[in-house]
């Protein structure tokens, strides 16, 4: 049995350790809200340009713009992959990473080449040793400069379909559906579909007319619509961070607060303990000197 020390020493750490789920619980509860408010200012912005820019794409030619080009045959897949650069926040990244594993798989038997890039430190750091191809990876990404990020890696992503080096690139993220909910979405980014939405169904076409010139609007929407996607991952991917941070550390200090009941029960059973086997003690002396004083 442990001694009441070694109890109270326990239980100071466990409190202390609670006292930091605790915080942390409250910033990410912070950081939720602020990150929340902002993705859903953003969705139907973002939704809108996309039916806006699928139906162009529906009323274009793949020799309008080189991103409505659709490969004939499908030989090289990038995946961008956003995990979190940071843990304590439950199952988020591990569970990315095993559904992540899972569609690798799977598009082996479609793709010849498959190649992923990340955002977020985790992901990168599981797949650069599985001997899976890593392009590049970007860490430090948040609410502030997610815009910067997006326009980096839509420019690179687009040089790169232009010059024929993928077939397809796809978004691999987080979707947030609530603070203890969160979906894992693969989209396809390029090439453009005008038969496809995000929640499966068919996208009607609508007319348009163009002014400017239909090729002047198609070459500013379409990078632009790339853009606005990443963005919106990165967004979606972020509150969904928050939400499982948020709901760990929640889960977290319940933990620490049935280990510190625990705790306190053993200390008042020991201390118990102690005090009886003293008072027992104490009975069998006063016993003995009673009976050696008969003697």
């Amino acid at each position: 049995m442990p001694s009441l020390k070694q109890i109270t020493t326990k239980i100071k750490s466990v409190r202390s350790t609670r006292r930091i789920m605790g915080a942390m619980k409250l910033i990410a509860a912070v950081r939720l809200q602020k990150a929340q408010a902002a993705l859903m200012a953003y969705r139907p912005y973002s939704d809108a340009y996309r039916d806006v820019v699928l139906n162009v794409a529906a009323l274009s030619e793949s020799e309008d713009h080189p991103l409505l080009r659709v490969p004939e045959e499908k030989t090289n897949l990038h995946v961008l992959f956003f995990t979190s650069d940071r843990g304590l926040c439950g199952s988020f990244n591990s569970a990315l990473i095993r559904n992540m594993q899972h569609y690798v798989e799977e598009q082996k038997e479609v793709f010849g080449n498959i190649k992923l890039s990340f955002v977020g430190r985790r992901g990168r750091d599981y797949f650069s040793k599985n001997g899976v191809a890593t392009g590049k990876y970007y860490t430090g990404v948040n609410e502030k400069n997610s815009r910067k990020f997006s326009e980096e890696l839509a420019v690179a992503l687009t040089e790169e379909f232009r010059a024929g080096e993928s077939d397809e690139i796809m978004l691999a993220y987080n979707h947030f559906v609530s603070a203890i909910s969160q979906k894992m979405t693969f989209e396809r980014l390029l090439p453009l579909s005008s038969q496809e939405t995000e929640d499966g169904g068919a996208e009607s076409s609508s007319d348009y007319i163009f002014e400017p010139e239909k090729e002047q609007i198609i070459g500013s929407i379409l990078p632009k619509y790339v853009q606005v996607r990443i963005e919106r991952a990165m967004n979606e991917s972020l509150t969904s961070e928050h939400a499982a941070r948020m709901t760990a550390m929640e889960n977290a200090t319940s933990n620490a607060d049935e280990v510190i009941a625990k705790l306190t029960l053993l200390f008042n059973k020991t201390r118990q303990a102690i005090i009886t086997t003293e008072l027992m003690d104490i009975v069998n002396g006063t016993e003995a000197q009673r009976k050696g004083g008969n003697e």
